[in-house]
């Protein structure tokens, strides 16, 4: 994974904006003298779709599907068996399983809300073990708006929340097991009705999402994840832990692009126990857990201005920039048909605090376009800031030469932006817009003085 992303999550943690979702691939362990087949069962969720599977089989049914959604569905469909979510909740609220390495791994970083498709509560029993005394709530997708209880006070890592988005077992009707289930969760979602409590929106807002155990090569999971991403309306960066290793190059490629479009979601293709043991040592040696109450209440606001024959190159400094420190905004990204772009742009630039432009021969050889306006105003913009403090901050990509772009930014002192040095380029970019932040908000807090 590319260090600004190991800084954003490791900088999230650290000020508690981090986020965990927990899958349900999560590799459990089989409770002392249990007899299970450990070649076919990993988590309690396969388990549970042995146990369904066994139980067709029993009634002289096949069963052709691997996934517990299809053997769910064939389950409840069929006349001769027991109530599904009666059987289901049963199984979970004390599956033969204990916590596995992956889920006691996790619950030694500090995060104070979870959100779990998982419908079993080894992950609660795992944060038990480290001395925290999780919260648990749950989201009835078949429920009335007081079915769904709110998110109350201020979870911690020591207290945090544990919010089952799939139902839970405490409530079987809650329950999301069929295929039929997962489409009306979906749907109801998306309408709001229920919609997901305002007090869990209000704490995922700015946040960094990590997921682990989802199992993304799936397309009904990249479904529902990008849904999820939506609904909740995430425009801060997140990430993925995923093995693509069965899927060939171009399965593989199409489905990290997939995630990377429209949702920001950086798939990392690691192991997951392998990953969470880096970030535990990377968040030691950076000085552990600050507390929320010392995180910066509001990041700066970055606009990137570009062409658009150079679009590729902005969305790769998009994507680089750390969402911990900075609100990045750029057009494909936010900018939605039917809103009135004029305005749009004005107003995004005026609430910027550092204005990036992309410096090319494409740039100066623009005649007519958006662009044009966007730089027009930003230097207009800078005529108020203090000598030495620059709104404008010009990049020169691909090796552009400064009198080779744009005439009216020859004045500025432009950064270069390489394809074959991206990453030292960023640091350095980085480092720069840093320091003008920093000034700034030193100069205003001496003026408020």
């Amino acid at each position: 994974m590319k260090e600004a992303h190991w800084d954003s999550l490791v900088a999230g943690l650290q000020w508690g904006s981090c986020v965990l979702v927990l899958g349900p691939d999560i590799p459990a362990v089989p409770r002392r003298g249990t007899v299970i087949d450990i070649d076919k069962v990993g988590s309690v969720r396969d388990a549970f779709c042995c146990r369904l599977a066994g139980l067709l089989e029993d009634e002289g049914q096949r069963v052709a599907e691997q996934t517990l959604f299809a053997v769910a569905q064939q389950y409840e469909d069929s006349p001769a068996t027991a109530n599904l979510k009666t059987v289901a909740a049963s199984f979970f609220r004390n599956p033969p399983y204990d916590p596995g390495p992956l889920h006691q791994a996790l619950s030694r970083l500090p995060f104070s809300l979870i959100l779990t498709t998982s419908h079993d509560d080894l992950f609660a029993k795992a944060l038990g073990a480290q001395e925290k005394s999780p919260s648990r709530l749950w989201y009835n997708y078949r429920g009335e708006p007081r079915d769904n209880r709110d998110v109350e006070g201020t979870p911690s890592p020591e207290a945090p929340i544990l919010y089952h988005l799939y139902g839970t077992f405490d409530e079987p009707r809650s329950l999301v097991l069929t295929e039929n289930d997962l489409l009306d969760f979906m749907i109801n979602v998306i309408r709001g009705r229920p919609k997901l409590p305002d007090g869990l929106q209000s704490l995922l807002k700015n946040n960094i999402l990590l997921f682990v155990g989802f199992g993304i090569r799936y397309w009904y999971i990249r479904v529902l994840l990008k849904l999820l991403l939506k609904a909740l309306e995430f425009s801060t960066g997140s990430v993925a832990l995923e093995s693509l290793s069965d899927l060939n190059d171009q399965e593989r490629e199409q489905t990290v692009l997939f995630y990377r479009r429209g949702t920001r979601l950086e798939v990392v293709e690691m192991e997951a126990l392998e990953f969470v043991q880096q970030l535990l040592e990377r968040l030691d040696n950076a000085g552990g857990y600050q507390g929320r109450s010392q995180r910066p209440q509001r990041r700066a606001q970055i606009f990137i201005s570009y062409e658009r024959t150079d679009q590729a190159v902005a969305n790769k400094l998009y994507e680089a920039l750390p969402k911990d420190r900075f609100e990045v905004w750029l057009d494909t990204t936010f900018l939605q048909g039917g809103e009135d772009w004029n305005q749009e742009l004005e107003d995004k630039i005026k609430a910027s605090d550092i204005f990036l432009v992309l410096n090319s021969k494409n740039l100066a050889s623009k005649v007519i376009g958006f662009v044009n306006k966007e730089i027009d105003t930003a230097l207009d913009l800078q005529k108020y800031r203090q000598r030495g403090i620059e709104f404008v901050v010009p990049l020169l990509i691909d090796g552009t030469l400064a009198e080779e772009g744009l005439k009216e930014l020859q004045r500025f002192h432009q950064l270069p932006l390489r394809r074959t040095s991206f990453d030292t380029d960023i640091a350095q970019i980085i480092k720069r817009i840093s320091r003008d932040l920093q000034r700034m908000t030193r100069d205003l807090k001496s003026e408020a003085l």
